[in-house]
Formats: structure tokens, C-alpha cells, sequence
């Protein structure tokens, strides 16, 4: 079952990702510092377990550092795990008590390339933790 603070992280991945459509923005420093260096070989199992993990009381910098412990599963997109590594890096530097202007202004500080690997990230972590909900029963047959 997810909890708040997965819906919580999912929407801020979605929500960071949605403005990649929208484009603009200032080019943001590159995600070769802290997160760059975050394993490449974890479990899908321990990646999305991460993000069911958290606590409505985890503040920014603490999912980045569960993340950034954790890493990303090998079989993920090369712009993915940019992804990845730019939405790690700018958790790092929210304030603790982040509020809506904070991601909205983490999400105009992205440059476009930023924007389409963050929304890259954000389908391969819908695709690989979310479960699948169609499970509609297929039409009888005759």
C-alpha cells in the first residue's frame, strides 16, 4: 500500500516532470556532483521500496540521501538516471520545510534537457513501482 509521503513523492516527480512540456527555464549545474555517484545496481525491489519508505516527516534532503543511498536499478535509461540524478541533487537543496513556491521554483530553475530526463525518470518510476491497476476481467467467450 502506498503511503502519503510516496503519493507525496510521486506527485512531486510528476509535477517536476509536467513542466517538461512546457519547456523555458535556466539551464540548472549539472547532476555530476552527489548524485552522479549513486549506485547503478540496486534491486527494483529496494528502489521502489525507498519510496514507500518515507515518512510524511522526511524532509527533502533525507529523501535525497535514502536515494542517493540506494541508487537505481542497472536497466534504467541513460536519461533516466540523469533524471534521477537532477531531481536527487535538487532535493538536496530545498529547505526542510519545503513549500509549493519552493518546487515550483526548483522546477523554472531546470534547464529543458533537465526537464525531459526528470520526466524520463518519472515514467520509468511510474512504469517500475507503481502496480499495474488493469486488471479488468477479458470479455467471456462464446
Amino acid at each position: 500500500m502506498l503511503g502519503k509521503k510516496t503519493l507525496a513523492a510521486a506527485g512531486l516527480l510528476a509535477m517536476t516532470g509536467a513542466v517538461a512540456a512546457c519547456g523555458g527555464g535556466s539551464s540548472s549545474s549539472p547532476a555530476a556532483s552527489g548524485a552522479a555517484g549513486a549506485p547503478s545496481g540496486a534491486s527494483t525491489s529496494d528502489f521502489c521500496g525507498t519510496f514507500q519508505k518515507m515518512a510524511n516527516t522526511t524532509t527533502p534532503k533525507q529523501a535525497a540521501d535514502q536515494l542517493m543511498a540506494v541508487g537505481t536499478p542497472s536497466g534504467i535509461a541513460t536519461d533516466a538516471r540523469h533524471g534521477f540524478e537532477v531531481l536527487v541533487d535538487h532535493l538536496e537543496k530545498l529547505p526542510d520545510n519545503a513549500k509549493s513556491a519552493d518546487l515550483t521554483a526548483m522546477e523554472q530553475g531546470l534547464s529543458a534537457t533537465d526537464q525531459k530526463d526528470v520526466a524520463a525518470f518519472t515514467t520509468y518510476l511510474a512504469q517500475a513501482c507503481v502496480p499495474s491497476t488493469d486488471s479488468s476481467p477479458s470479455a467471456p467467450s462464446s
